[in-house]
Order: C-alpha cells, then structure tokens, then sequence
C-alpha cells in the first residue's frame, strides 16, 4: 500500500526523533522545530500512524536551499521512500526558484550524482569523547594570543556583535541566516564567542547541544589562527562529546583538532543541484553548522 508524503508538524516529533536515534544520528527536538518553523518537514507515515519516513529543507538564502534529515525506518527501508522524500524536497525547492543544496556522506554522494548534483567543498567530521585544550599553532594563549593580524582577544557572545556576526557569515555561507544563527547562539550560551582585534570582530563561533554530542559550528574567521583560537575558549566551556564538521582544506585547523583529542569520523562532499556545490567563501567558513543546517 503507497503512503502519501505529508508536512511534518510539532506533534510528529516524538516520531522523528525515534528515527533520529535508530540512526545513531545527533539531533534533537529542537533541530526539528527549526526545520518547521524556518523551513519545511516531510513526513510519511505507517499503516499504524508511526513516522516512518521524514525529510526535511531551509531555505538557506534567496538562491539556494538546504536538503536534510532523509530517515526511513529500518523495517520500511529499500521501498523507495527516501526518493519520493528527496525528490518532494527538491519540487518545493525548485518552486520557489532555489537551487537545492545538500552535504553527502560518501554513500549519499553516489546517490545524488546520477541525479545531477554537483560536487563542491569536502567537509571532514571531527569527534572527540572528551576534548582537550591544547596549545594553540602559532599561538600560545586563548586571550592576547598573537595571529597573522594582530592580537586577539576571544570573548563570550554579546548582544552588540550581532551587525559584525552576519556581516562576516553571510560571505562566508553564501545568503544571510541571521534568523538561524540567532537561535544558535541561543542553544550554545555556555560557549558562543567572539574573536576580537584591534576593535574589530574577526571570527565568531557558535553551536548546539546534540543527542550524543555538542556540535562547534558554524566556526567563522579571517584565518586560521583566529579560528584556533575560537576552539580552544570553547572547549574550555564544553563537556563530554564534541563534533565539529571542518572544511578539509583548512590544514592548520585540521592540526589543532588533532591536538585537542579529535579523531576523524567521516567525511562529506558539499553539493548541488543545477548549480555549483559551494556558495559562499572557504578562505573564513572554517566549519560548518552541521551536514543538517549547512
């Protein structure tokens, strides 16, 4: 018997949140109310009235859109309920005129390019049971440690960073996110901050809390050291696991994770469809939100 694809709304939760844990993944209800509140939930749902199937879209900016949580329950699995997710996704993207965009585990990647995405930015997912401090590459302290352009100075998140935040992560993701970014830092309290030189904010780092760890990102600066030093006043505010999901090509990054007791899980490919699988600049986005949010 076919189940029709329907929106998921605040009661399917619970639901989604099953899959969510059957697939080891590290979400949250929260991370479920920002796909229906921002964006859009896809649900499909048993003979029983279980959430069998889910799928969820951001519209990231006004070209692109994001493309995520694609669960199937293990009994229903192999039916060709993903497809029909992905492709409800991709028609509600391509309405509204955006490019649809996702991050691929090496799995999904061979699905997505017989469908025509293209690849873009290589994404490593780094994890840590418990993360360390460590000295920092090229610097030697979280406050006052010297990088590339002058001293920084790594401070908790305030109110009056906000205009410098989004003017510094809409280039680097490609599309403003302000809203999203906002309720990050409402989740990473404990953590969220601020790399500051000179009087001018140079790098920002923000996150969430996860079902089985914290996730660092989106991580924002104007070069690597400023980045280092962004991880290290958050990891001295951070308990138990830690994920963070870098741009590969950041290798001084890559170092200080390392450093810090992160080992690498997976990787994941950028991409697009209809158009090229970056947006933004890799020269600051130095981590990612999350393979969910982009």
């Amino acid at each position: 018997m076919a189940h029709p694809i329907a929106p998921l709304l605040r009661a399917d939760i619970p639901g989604a949140e099953r899959l969510v844990a059957q697939a080891g993944w590290n979400q949250v209800a929260a991370d479920w109310e920002l796909f229906i509140e921002l964006g859009a939930g896809f649900k499909v749902v048993g003979d029983d009235g279980t959430v069998i199937a889910t799928a969820a879209i951001l519209p990231s900016s006004a070209s692109f859109g994001w493309i995520s949580m694609v669960l199937v329950d293990t009994a229903h699995r192999r039916r060709g309920l993903a497809t029909q997710l992905l492709q409800a996704c991709i028609e509600k993207l391509q309405a509204q005129q955006r490019v649809p965009a996702l991050d691929a585990t090496p799995a999904g990647r061979e699905v997505y390019r017989p469908l025509g995405f293209r690849d873009g930015w290589a994404i490593t997912r780094w994890r840590a049971a418990r993360a360390l401090v460590a000295p920092q590459e090229g610097a030697h302290a979280v406050k006052g440690a010297h990088a590339q352009n002058g001293a920084y100075e790594v401070r908790p998140l305030r109110d009056e960073d906000w205009p410098a935040v989004r003017a510094l992560d809409a280039p680097a993701f490609g599309g403003d996110r302000g809203t999203l970014l906002a309720r990050l830092a409402s989740r990473s309290r404990e953590f969220a901050c601020v790399a500051v030189s000179r009087g001018r904010v140079e790098g920002f780092l923000l996150g969430r809390d996860g079902r089985s760890a914290t996730q660092l990102g989106p991580i924002v600066a104007t070069n690597e050291d400023c980045a280092c030093a962004l991880l290290a006043h958050a990891l001295t505010h951070v308990e138990g696991p830690v994920l963070v999901d870098a741009l590969a090509r950041h290798e001084a990054f890559a170092r200080q994770l390392t450093a810090a007791g992160f080992a690498v899980e997976r990787g994941y490919t950028r991409m697009a469809l209809g158009g090229e699988g970056d947006f933004g600049d890799d020269n600051v986005l130095i981590a990612i939100a999350g393979p969910e949010l982009g």
